[in-house]
């Protein structure tokens, strides 16, 4: 999918490149090679030889079938035997390896975005709590309540069961858990 979007403009890649190189632990010639790869691929080449690459991004061919082996090895792109319409075989470069890192690194940050929200989350909820019920929470509360968000509970299913709580005059950490579970 994410070569899909690449493929269609959807996503630019040089920009991604150029964000996250130091994330996937690129030198800045070896981002110029991939961004050469990745214009191959939005103009539906996926066959270059490394002479032709070499003039594309004005180094050596020695420097050129270096860095593409070097990437290779490194689980950058990978290549692959096609079979032409005549019978040769041809081979084709393949970004599907970077494009997999670079989910990696997307989906790490959405990870560290969540984990960060559900700690303001469980913070302020604390809080509410507490202030609800004018008193501080011991540590077994305090786990029942990290547990509501690992179980996937939103905060505003909270607020309500802390809000149904505090109308029926139930100042106990178990009595929001009983509201909570049987919605």
């Amino acid at each position: 999918m994410f070569r899909k979007m690449i493929e269609e403009g959807y996503l630019n890649i040089h920009k991604l490149l150029l964000k996250e190189q130091q994330h996937l632990g690129l030198q800045a010639d070896e981002v110029v090679l991939l961004s050469a790869l990745a214009t191959l691929l939005e103009k539906k080449k996926n066959t270059v030889s490394i002479t032709t690459l070499s003039k594309v991004v004005n180094y050596p061919v020695s420097k050129t079938g270096d860095l593409f082996t070097d990437l290779m090895k490194r689980g950058y792109l990978s290549t692959e035997l096609e079979l032409k319409a005549d019978g040769k075989e041809k081979e084709i470069f393949n970004l599907d390896p970077l494009f997999d890192k670079i989910k990696t690194i997307f989906e790490a940050e959405i990870k560290q975005q969540r984990e960060s929200k559900n700690e303001s989350d469980i913070v302020y909820t604390i809080q509410s709590i507490e202030k609800a019920f004018g008193r501080s929470l011991s540590s077994y509360e305090l786990e029942m309540i990290k547990e509501w968000f690992t179980e996937s509970f939103t905060r505003s299913q909270i607020d309500n069961a802390i809000s149904v709580s505090t109308n029926h005059h139930k100042k106990t950490v178990s009595y929001i858990d009983r509201v909570l579970r049987s919605d």
